[in-house]
């Protein structure tokens, strides 16, 4: 059981790395920010589901409560992001390029706390992979 949430919890952990350092850099650099956003809200809908998979999963095949405690909370987080931040997220993005100001301040506070969440549920996720792979 270890083995395989180690896995399912690797998996989350380097899918959280390439998404956030490479796959959004790259995405924005290539086709901009219009075309970049329009790819990233359909990449968001893959992922975070992905993402409820292997943490939720990897939370229920944990054998140390701690362990799978912290990656439940991970899942949660990913589940609060997909349900609740990102539907807000597009429906501001979608106000404030129409020009509505007061939308581009609640999008640019909303998306600040979904860049937190993640950052948090990242280091959350590496200290229960380093905590499964041991000393």
């Amino acid at each position: 059981m270890m083995t395989l949430a180690a896995l399912l919890s690797s998996l989350a952990f380097g899918g959280m790395a390439f998404f956030s350092f490479m796959l959004a850099p790259l995405v924005f650099g290539k086709l901009g920010k219009a075309e970049g956003a329009r790819f990233m809200r359909d990449a968001f809908a893959v992922y975070f589901p992905a993402m409820i998979g292997l943490t939720g999963f990897g939370a229920l095949l944990a054998p140390p409560f701690w362990m799978g405690a912290l990656l439940g909370l991970v899942a949660i987080g990913f589940v609060l992001a997909h349900l609740l931040l990102r539907p807000e997220i597009i429906r501001l993005s979608d106000a404030r390029d129409a020009g509505d100001a007061k939308a581009a301040a609640s999008f640019s506070r909303l998306h600040g706390l979904s860049q937190g969440l993640n950052l948090a549920q990242f280091i959350t996720l590496g200290f229960v992979v380093a905590g499964m792979i041991g000393p």
